[in-house]
């Protein structure tokens, strides 16, 4: 395994600060999306089901907004919707271009559209990147924010209980070849602050870790706030102006649906 500019903070801890949680997600979430770009795209490409089911309520000519779009492989489930699409990734945003989609650079805590705007939304597996609970809320109060009256949104998240009711999700069942990079071995001397470096494919110990991207001569550490069951439901109970449609787990995710009522 050969090291990467992502490996190099593997004592890195949970932050203290606004300036803490930048510099993480900047090292650990924006940095390697920009360089594992080609290579992630490659294996995404398949819209999830209940992603595509929830774009098909929508009336024809609604006006869509992926967050976090990634490579954009919603971007077309359905073609007389108008979709657009934004990441903070510009290597992603670049192979969006390159399929003719429309999309923009943004943060997802600051989204440079006018408030009321969109018809829908769609986050997808994007805030458990977001480092701290206030981030976390803020990215949700953001999607509330561009949507109209009525609008209603998607969010997933992944969960750390990757078994419901005795069920394995797909990401657990799957079985990978023993990395060099373990929890065990990074949690063994580790304090509560610190973050443990996930083993991949196995439940999860701590609800904030570093989880590994492994290709072959390369390893790249991402950052992930993995959300217990009720966690994503307790932080739309904060936006007042939200009614929540459906909560529940989709294979290792936990997902909601809500809609702007004010």
């Amino acid at each position: 395994m050969n090291p990467s500019s992502s490996q190099t903070t593997i004592s890195s801890t949970l932050p203290k600060s606004e300036s803490d949680a930048y510099q993480l997600e900047q090292e650990h979430v924006h940095k390697v999306y920009n360089e594992i770009a080609n290579r992630f795209s490659d294996s995404r490409y398949k819209p999830w089901p209940h992603v595509a089911e929830f774009l098909q309520t929508f009336a024809s000519a609604s006006y869509v907004l992926d967050i976090g779009c990634g490579n954009g492989k919603y971007m077309n489930v359905r073609n007389d919707l108008t979709m657009i699409g934004c990441d903070r990734s510009e290597g992603l945003l670049k192979i969006c271009r390159d399929r003719q989609y429309q999309v923009f650079l943004s943060d997802c805590m600051t989204i440079p559209i006018v408030s009321n705007t969109f018809d829908g939304a769609i986050c997808i597996a994007v805030i458990h990147h977001m480092s701290t609970e206030n981030r976390r809320l803020k990215a949700l109060q953001e999607i509330v924010r561009i949507l109209k009256i009525n609008g209603q949104a998607l969010v997933t998240v992944w969960a750390k209980e990757q078994a419901i009711n005795e069920k394995k999700s797909t990401y657990v069942s799957k079985t990978m070849k023993s990395s060099s990079l373990t929890e065990n071995e990074s949690s063994a001397t580790s304090t509560d602050d610190q973050l443990i470096i996930h083993t991949p494919r196995t439940e999860f110990q701590r609800s904030d870790c570093l989880v590994p991207w492994i290709k072959p001569n390369e390893t790249h550490l991402r950052y992930y706030h993995v959300f217990v069951q009720n966690e994503l439901d307790n932080l739309l109970k904060q936006i007042p102006n939200i009614e929540v449609i459906k909560s529940f787990n989709d294979d290792g995710n936990w997902c909601a649906i809500f809609r702007k009522i004010a």
